[in-house]
């Protein structure tokens, strides 16, 4: 080819016998001079600007070599310094194009199968663009990494729009209110916030909205990993992040869809103060209502979360009660002073050896309260109420369990007068596991026995639970309270969120010692003592009796259970109130269990407080510690304390 271009695309008659030979010599030199230039030690998918070096080093290399040899053979003394000329052009814009091809092919097969896992991965948001956040988005390219950029947040102007090799730029730090604003569109949310270069490169006030505004949106912030670090958030003594514990993607909602339930309504949330209630309150406010009322028993809660939304919402009207939702008259009085559309029930006792011990005070809030609340809110107009349930409440062998299946029984019973009536009250509940990091759950005790040396107190090596993030949970017990309101018809739907598969306690656990740096059983033991009452082995996140539904709501399925009649029920939990007002724990047991099919007789006698003793029944050794397994014949061993 470089013959005929040189001839004005023509070969003449007399360069037609060097074709060949000429042929012939340029590959046999290319044979010897390619490898020797280095062109065959550069993997194609590693092609970069460095590469055409290599190409420009072998080619002239070869043609020097080409132009040498044809001078010795008579035959291609002919060929003209121009063809020469031309072949080196063509040679290395053709070999350029070959690798680039090459690495296209592979770029192309490295985005499918990144495609394929982006619903595995994190989503995550970047803040700065130097050599910290080049290296960090190269790497993504090349590993398998759980992390998923969807956007940098520059520290220079005028680079909104531009990408950063392919993600692109949202905004800048020098004007974060624009940025907060355009995130609070987005329909999901990044994970994190990793910050490329220490904070104190960032411009202060901006990155203060920035991080202020991610953190009341439950995103954590957090420098950016380096090479090979990710999963390490907890090295070092480091506070670990829940989300890193929880080995499998977190489900994605869209905030549209709650935008437009929330905005411009008033919204009640009872035990405002705690884990789930806090997070319900954060996350309502974060869509403009015209109101947020709540109530909360627990003054220290109660003042903590209305300084939150004070700081990250002060522009949400709001109303802080401190109140239990037991008084009757009282949960009414709020409810005529704000007639609120939809209402939320987080208020609860939740741990069960607490309330195995105190049966009493948990049929006056777990039920009565209950009651009182959802009363209230087919008496004052709402739109509906929504009941946050646990996994507990299903086949339950305790207390806690067996309060929260009525508290079920109660909300299915209202829905269905709604459907037999022209009442438009609608009632739901959501039904999820064991949250991570809520108040006295897991993550914190084996925080403060990892910062103490050991050992970690796990009840039984074959225990299993269902987990979730409390962001995830409240998530989609708000998609699930605005799909359901979407339903034509009311059938007591309980919402179940998918929560993956159960994880073993002592999986979890051995997980944790190692996001601190550390060694299970060497650095740091795990203890097994034994099982306590009414603790199982193994929750469930539907009764037998329950029939399953697809509910249409992405992360979400239904139960309908059987129900009881509303009359029948009213009556029982009269008596359940009688019971637990006098102090009557036999009595109210006796209740629970007419009421809660599967909660059996043996959990009608009195329990002593030995009976939760923290004394070790028996301990791991290292590698022997799986043989512990037989050493119980318990049936239903937990954590201590119990989870949420």
């Amino acid at each position: 080819m470089a013959i005929n271009l040189a001839n004005g695309g023509t070969v003449a008659q007399q360069m037609a016998p060097a074709m060949f030979p000429l042929m012939l010599l340029s590959s046999l030199i290319g044979l010897a001079v390619f490898p020797l230039a280095g062109m065959y030690r550069r993997h194609t998918r590693s092609t970069s600007l460095r590469d055409i070096r290599l190409i420009l080093r072998g080619s002239t290399m070869l043609v020097l070599c080409l132009m040498a040899a044809s001078a010795v053979f008579e035959v291609t003394k002919a060929v003209p310094f121009a063809a020469f000329i031309i072949q080196l052009g063509l040679m290395i814009l053709l070999l350029s194009a070959l690798r680039v091809v090459a690495r296209s092919r592979e770029l192309n097969r490295q985005n499918a199968r990144l495609m394929a896992e982006h619903q595995d991965k994190v989503p995550v948001l970047l803040v700065g663009t130097g050599a910290s956040c080049d290296l960090f988005v190269r790497s993504l390219r090349n590993t398998h990494s759980k992390y998923q950029p969807v956007g940098i947040i520059d520290d220079a102007r005028n680079t909104m729009g531009l990408y950063f090799h392919d993600v692109q730029i949202i905004g800048s730090l020098l004007d974060a209110d624009r940025v907060v604003e355009r995130l609070k569109t987005w329909d999901h949310l990044p994970r994190r916030l990793f910050l490329t270069e220490p904070i104190t490169h960032f411009e202060s006030d901006g990155i203060r909205k920035l991080t202020s505004w991610c953190e009341s949106n439950g995103i954590a912030v957090s420098r950016v990993p380096g090479l090979g670090e990710e999963g390490q958030d907890a090295a070092n003594g480091c506070i670990i992040n829940p989300e890193e514990i929880l080995e499998r993607p977190q489900k994605a909602v869209e905030r549209s869809m709650l935008r437009e339930m929330f905005r411009g309504r008033r919204v009640l949330v009872t035990g405002a103060g705690g884990s789930i209630g806090s997070e319900l309150a954060r996350q309502i406010a974060s869509f403009d209502p015209a109101e947020l009322v709540m109530i909360d028993h627990c003054e220290f809660n109660a003042y903590s979360i209305d300084m939150d939304l004070s700081q990250n919402f002060p522009d949400v009207p709001r109303r802080m009660y401190i109140a239990s939702i037991r008084n009757a008259s009282r949960v009414n009085d709020i409810f005529e002073r704000h007639r609120p559309e939809l209402v939320f029930n987080a208020a609860a006792l939740k741990h069960v050896p607490m309330v195995e011990m105190n049966p009493c005070e948990g049929v006056l809030t777990n039920v009565i309260g209950t009651r009182n609340v959802a009363d209230a809110a087919r008496n004052y107009g709402a739109i509906a109420m929504v009941q946050v349930s646990t996994d507990k409440a299903v086949n339950t062998t305790n207390v806690m369990g067996a309060t929260k299946r009525v508290a079920e029984f109660y909300v299915q019973a209202q829905d269905r007068v709604t459907n037999g009536t022209e009442e438009e009250t609608r009632f739901f509940s959501v039904r999820f596991g064991n949250v991570l990091g809520s108040s006295g759950s897991l993550i914190p005790l084996f925080q403060r026995q990892i910062s103490n040396g050991g050992p970690l107190t796990v009840t039984d090596p074959r225990m299993e639970r269902y987990f979730m993030t409390i962001r995830e949970a409240v998530q989609l017990t708000l998609v699930a309270a605005a799909s359901g309101l979407k339903m034509e018809s009311s059938h007591g739907e309980i919402f179940v969120l998918d929560m993956g598969r159960p994880v073993k306690i002592v999986d979890l656990a051995e997980r944790m010692i190692r996001l601190a740096g550390l060694k299970p059983y060497e650095d740091i033991d795990i203890e097994f003592i034994g099982i306590r009452p009414g603790e199982k082995l193994f929750e469930e996140l539907f009764d037998a009796s329950e029939k399953r539904h697809e509910c249409g709501i992405p992360g979400v399925g239904s139960a309908r259970p059987e129900g009881i009649p509303v009359a029948r029920l009213r009556a029982m939990i009269r008596k359940l109130e009688q019971a637990a007002a006098e102090g009557d724990e036999l009595a109210a047991k006796r209740l629970l269990k007419e009421l809660v099919p599967g909660y059996g007789a043996n959990g009608l006698r009195p329990v002593p407080i030995s009976e939760f003793s923290s004394k070790p029944i028996f301990k791991s050794a290292g590698t022997n510690a799986a043989n512990a397994v037989s050493q119980s014949e318990g049936e239903n061993p937990e954590l201590l304390p119990a989870g949420s």
